[in-house]
């Protein structure tokens, strides 16, 4: 009898201690937020990039993404992450310059004329200075992802010269840029979220928007905005982010995988977007859009406003934004005698 009830004992034992067992060996959970058409490079990219940290991981955590805008979306993605509502979200990096000021320093408008001078400014002691910034606001930047060049969509014609841009009822997000449209003697718009442009158009509530070629593509701004000039306005990226809590919390060895995967996607994206960027001329030309180019001359003048913000912001952002100047913003030469 002692022995069938040490048997029954045991087995009851070994069967408390399984689910004990089950719990310590399942991975830790991160929810990831996202937005943005399923079938876009960064999208498809963000999804190499889950897989990769997933699979290195091997079993410690495990990202899972909410796709689509299902629990947020671009407008409050930013407050969502910084607060812990969601342990990840990838955040539309001029949606984040009203919080984060400093970010304005990597996104200034015609201020790089390629996408690669303006990925410069995620390195050393400019990403330093960026990271430090989004850190104050509970934020860790893991990766930057690029999106292209800014461009004007207009329902209203091509821009050639600057006449074209004076009263343009453009809609914007950026506050340095809207600052350049004032000076250009444009009526720029920042009530309209990006989600709400399309109907803003179609309604003829405004006149033009900033989009990259490739987002504008996938959300129809051709089709009310069919005048596409080429400006190269700015390089905007989305940053994939982790609350501030939930990064500190991670072992150190995993925040390295995601730094390390995240710098492959970076890459990925500086090639993809000026692959991508070229097919979606030709589609929205195909499919009646007019595409041009914004002249040299006309740019060159726009430059030249532009460099009167650059400083402004960075007399009202103290010396940290003087720095991002200096570091990434081309210095004159030394004169020689």
């Amino acid at each position: 009898m002692n022995r069938f009830t040490h048997c029954v004992i045991g087995l009851c034992i070994s069967l408390l201690l399984i689910p004990t067992f089950a719990q310590a060996e399942s991975p830790r959970v991160l929810r990831l937020a996202s937005w943005g058409p399923p079938k876009h490079y960064l999208s498809q990219s963000r999804n190499a990039w889950i897989e990769a940290v997933n699979e290195r991981a091997a079993g410690r955590i495990q990202i899972i993404e909410y796709p689509g805008g299902q629990l947020y979306g671009p407008k409050d993605m930013h407050r969502a992450v910084a607060r812990g509502l969601i342990a990840m979200g990838v955040i539309l990096q001029p949606r984040l310059m009203a919080t984060v000021p400093l970010l304005q320093g990597v996104y200034l408008p015609f201020a790089y004329d390629t996408m690669e001078q303006a990925a410069n400014a995620y390195a050393g002691e400019s990403l330093a200075i960026i990271q430090q910034a989004m850190q104050e606001k509970n934020l860790q930047l893991v990766y930057p992802a690029f999106s292209g060049g800014v461009q004007v969509f207009s329902a209203q014609g091509g821009i050639d010269g600057i006449a074209d841009i004076k009263n343009l009822r453009v809609l914007a997000t950026s506050p340095m840029v809207t600052d350049l449209l004032h000076k250009l003697e444009a009526a720029p718009d920042t009530s309209i979220p990006q989600s709400e442009q399309y109907m803003a158009l179609k309604r003829g509530v405004a006149d033009a928007m900033l989009n990259a070629v490739v987002t504008g593509y996938f959300q129809r701004n051709h089709e009310v905005a069919p005048f596409v000039t080429l400006t190269d306005m700015s390089f905007p990226t989305v940053l994939m982010t982790v609350n501030l809590d939930v990064w500190n919390s991670l072992p150190e060895d995993i925040q390295q995988i995601m730094l390390e995967e995240g710098e492959k996607q970076k890459a990925y994206s500086l090639g993809a977007s000026a692959a991508m960027e070229a097919h979606f001329k030709q589609v929205i030309s195909e499919n009646g859009g007019k595409v041009s180019a914004l002249p040299a001359g006309t740019r060159s003048l726009i430059q030249q406003a532009s460099q009167q913000v650059w400083q402004e912001w960075a007399q009202r952002n103290g010396p940290q934004a003087q720095r991002l100047l200096e570091l990434n913003l081309p210095q004159p030469a030394p004169s020689q005698e």
